[in-house]
């Protein structure tokens, strides 16, 4: 992994929970942009388990789990949907786009 790649340490006092979520978004995102950027998918239907998980060998990252894969396709989404909110009064500079991703943990 080039070192611009290596993400920056995470304050300290988070919960321990919050460091693996936010490192599994931070796999997804990467993975992601990996599936783009070669040409491996260019929809979430595209982008099978399998595909996804050959995508991250590819791209030196380990096994990704089931809820790493669903992340992924829901970033594939979020990236190829139309985003165009802003009103015509506005300037598309000044429009933001906030999503926030939860992850919905079996509970056993």
């Amino acid at each position: 992994m080039p070192c611009a790649d290596i993400p920056s340490p995470f304050p300290t006092g988070w919960p321990k929970g919050r460091y693996r979520d936010t490192r599994r978004a931070m796999k997804a995102l990467r993975i992601a942009d990996h599936l783009l950027r070669r040409g491996l998918a260019y929809t979430p239907g595209e982008a099978t388990d399998e595909v996804i998980r050959t995508a991250a060998r590819q791209s030196g990252h380990r096994h990704p789990s089931e809820t790493t894969c669903a992340l992924v396709r829901a970033v594939l989404e979020l990236l190829l949907s139309p985003t165009n909110t802003a009103s015509p009064d506005e300037d598309e500079a000044s429009s933001a786009v906030r999503v926030v991703v939860t992850i919905d943990r079996p509970t056993a």
